[in-house]
């Protein structure tokens, strides 16, 4: 039974267990899905708690912890993660995201979109104006979360250091309810009746529809359609709206 949930930041006292959580994740994965999820070393972990621009939040269920997630301040002049993405961005203005991991028991109660809105909050505060983040195109669970949380895909593309195949997201904050420079071009994409079978295709299809100048702007459930659009310089358009656009446009003509 679920107690009332508590979400707080971690310290070098709560490593083992960060550690017992990892461990435990990692032994109930299944084989094809432990490419995708990078286990981390005790000293990168003892690194992310103790750093000073490096941070770890946990969520508790009573004195349990059920979900972790590390995230970055990255200062200007810094090497940061993911440099090969959002280049444009000074680093002082952004949040990374970087492990996210959830107990497998407490899938489905939102835990990922509860540690995300924690970590907007302060980053927000903090001055901060976007969020970014690397998840890999075999963990459409991660993915579509980030998505039902305002992140939208910029870039499909292989990991520059071990050439996996994934997706990057970004998020500007004070745009909650998206409004966004987008045409009337938004258009629907099936994600399929199994995704994972779906992903190899997927993932060629992603990166074509990203050459093009498109963006993955959104998950519409009822169709089980990623939402995609072409910013535009002329027109502004409420994202919400866009959605119902190409909701009802994905009914008659789905592309791809």
């Amino acid at each position: 039974m679920v107690k009332k949930l508590e979400v707080k930041e971690l310290n070098i006292e709560n490593l083992p267990a960060v550690m017992a959580l990892q461990d435990k994740i990692f032994a109930n994965l299944q084989q094809d899905e432990k490419h995708f999820v990078l286990k981390r070393s005790v000293e990168d972990f003892m690194k992310a708690l103790s750093s000073e621009n490096t941070h770890m939040l946990g969520v508790f269920d009573g004195d349990k912890l059920i979900a972790q997630n590390i995230f970055a301040f990255p200062i200007n002049n810094q090497k940061r993660d993911l440099e090969e993405f959002a280049a444009e961005i000074p680093n002082n203005e952004m949040v990374i995201y970087k492990a996210v991991l959830v107990d497998m028991d407490y899938r489905g109660h939102g835990l990922m979109k509860t540690m995300l809105d924690y970590v907007e909050n302060k980053a927000q505060k903090m001055g901060k104006k976007y969020s970014i983040i690397q998840i890999a195109v075999d963990n459409p669970a991660s993915w579509i979360s980030a998505m039902n949380n305002g992140m939208i895909v910029h870039k499909v593309d292989y990991d520059p250091e071990d050439k996996a195949k994934v997706l990057y997201l970004q998020k500007r904050f004070g745009e909650n309810k998206q409004e966004l420079k987008y045409g009337e071009n938004a258009f629907t994409m099936y994600l399929g009746k199994n995704i994972h079978k779906e992903i190899p295709a997927l993932f060629n299809k992603m990166q074509y529809r990203i050459a093009q100048g498109y963006h993955a702007v959104g998950i519409d459930k009822s169709s089980h359609c990623i939402i995609w659009a072409k910013p535009e310089n002329y027109k502004k358009q409420e994202l919400s709206q866009m959605l119902t656009a190409a909701y009802v446009q994905g009914k008659t003509t789905r592309s791809l």
